[in-house]
């Protein structure tokens, strides 16, 4: 549920060319890291995925909860129960199984592939250099949008997949279909993928975890940026993944939720010794 959504709580042109610097931005030769020294600099440009079908239908059921909540006079806590007891119903449908973006969501793809292509513009950020993306139909394809008139690849990295919930929404493809739909697109990488037995994949399937496991997972984003070649990472993933890395790794307790294809931009430095985070400014 979007914290927007918690009764709780207070409160279209073709994209252009993408990944292309201004005169003002950082010199490409500053992209790798130097093999000496403690710190390691990054730029994380984290995305959530376009809208899904089932963002829709989890919309609707919320709303229509809620109006039920209103009617029955129910408490803010009462209705928060009710709203994510109907959100959560819809998520049963077998049809849903890895499901796709909507038109809408596509299309906020491409806007938000503008608007990282004007901050660029503006000299405000350095081009995105390597990319990195969850396996989940939402994220491929929200990712291959983004990075339609660009020369870089996504990394596919089963890391980065949505909190393993056992919906059907968050369940991955059979592991041969995505093989065979990631290879017939040559813009990702899915060696890591590749990696995986049918065992491993269907055990990882039937773990349901908790908030507590996936802070744990989104923590493995340390490593990951580490195997990086450049230091301009493009992160496309989930809602509930992004929220767990911000506020985890990232250091950030208050984060909002992202929004379908929101966009933010930090600059961190990591402390290898010590795997910590030793600085963060968010730029975007």
């Amino acid at each position: 549920m979007n914290d927007s959504n918690d009764p709780r709580r207070s409160q279209s042109s073709p994209h252009p060319p993408f990944l292309t610097a201004s005169s003002s931005t950082v010199s490409i030769s500053s992209l790798a890291d130097s093999s000496r020294g403690l710190h390691r600099r990054r730029t994380l440009y984290l995305i959530r995925h376009g809208e899904a079908v089932h963002n829709v239908l989890e919309a609707i059921a919320e709303k229509e909860a809620k109006l039920d909540a209103e009617r029955q006079n129910l408490s803010p806590e009462e209705t928060y129960a009710k709203m994510e007891e109907a959100r959560q119903s819809v998520l049963t449908d077998p049809s849903l199984r890895d499901a796709p973006l909507t038109e809408r969501g596509r299309q906020q793809a491409r806007d938000v592939s503008q608007k990282l292509q004007a901050v660029m513009n503006q000299g405000k950020i350095h081009p995105p250099t390597e990319a990195m993306c969850s396996p989940l139909s939402r994220c491929l394809e929200t990712t291959k949008i983004v990075l339609e008139n660009s020369a870089i690849n996504a990394h596919v990295r089963p890391e980065l997949t949505e909190r393993k919930t056992q919906f059907p929404p968050d369940t991955p493809r059979p592991l041969e279909e995505l093989l065979r739909l990631t290879r017939d697109d040559d813009r990702f990488i899915i060696t890591h993928i590749d990696q995986l037995s049918k065992e491993i994949a269907a055990h990882e399937a039937m773990v349901r975890e908790s908030k507590e496991m996936l802070r744990a997972r989104a923590g493995q984003m340390f490593d990951l940026l580490m195997e990086m070649e450049h230091r301009h990472i493009l992160v496309v993933s989930h809602k509930g993944f992004l929220r767990e890395l911000e506020r985890g790794l990232l250091e950030i307790p208050d984060s909002p939720l992202f929004q379908n294809c929101e966009l933010r931009v930090y600059r961190v430095i990591f402390t290898r010794g010590d795997r910590s985070l030793h600085h963060l400014e968010r730029l975007v």
